[in-house]
């Protein structure tokens, strides 16, 4: 309840009219800082998609199918408030690449509020929406990094990178069939993720691969929105 009021409290804060209004200039001193936005995100994590303690078959059948519903109703109700705040600029647009990452798993039960903030947010900037995607990915692809044997190289076929591949596939699916719109996020996606599969590249003479080019067969999820001019 103290999560809901206060996101709340910060969307009205962030509607205040600080020019003819010489309260509202005090007010704004309380929109959130980076430590309350950290807060706040790891609140949704903790308690939205963070599953909780496997339940012993007996304690499964014991809950009523009402009050998983409510629970889930509850758990919507939460991520919407926060997502709401990322909608409206009150707290870090990147800061949705952390709910982004949860869009394939939790597809069935928070799927629609995530892509409406998916989509809330490319309508009020494009690239920096997009932006947002790629990192999404560029995290996801260095945990899977960090959790991999170096000496083996990277798995292709684990569970981690096949994630990686869907939600790749999901986000581009959201960009619809207007290639001229997406033509300028599309073409972003590809320079930055091109970048990210090359980093660590020089100084290596050729001896050895850069340890991010396998990110390239995520980026290749998106080439089909690609214009012509523009693979080039």
């Amino acid at each position: 309840q103290a999560f809901m009021i206060l996101c709340d409290w910060l969307l009205i804060l962030s509607h205040q009219d600080s020019n003819n209004n010489e309260e509202a200039v005090g007010l704004l001193d309380y929109l959130p800082n980076t430590s309350l936005q950290e807060e706040l995100l790891l609140f949704i994590q903790k308690h939205v998609f963070i599953e909780e303690e496997k339940e012993s078959k007996e304690e499964e059948e014991r809950k009523d199918e009402s009050c998983k519903l409510d629970d889930l109703h509850k758990k919507r109700s939460l991520l919407a408030a926060y997502c709401k705040l990322i909608v409206y600029n009150v707290v870090e647009m990147t800061a949705a690449a952390e709910i982004y990452k949860y869009y394939v798993k939790t597809y069935n039960d928070f799927g629609d509020i995530i892509k409406e903030t998916l989509s809330r947010t490319r309508h009020n900037n494009k690239i920096q929406s997009a932006k947002t995607l790629i990192l999404c990915l560029q995290q996801l692809f260095q945990t899977h990094a960090e959790s991999q044997d170096s000496s083996s190289g990277v798995d292709f076929s684990s569970a981690s990178f096949t994630n990686m591949k869907e939600l790749a596939r999901r986000f581009s699916l959201t960009f619809g069939w207007d290639q001229v719109k997406s033509r300028e996020s599309v073409a972003m996606i590809h320079k930055e993720g091109i970048e990210f599969a090359f980093q660590g590249a020089t100084g290596v003479d050729g001896k050895c691969l850069p340890p991010n080019l396998s990110f390239l067969l995520i980026i290749s999820e998106f080439s089909n929105k690609l214009l012509k001019p523009d693979k080039r």
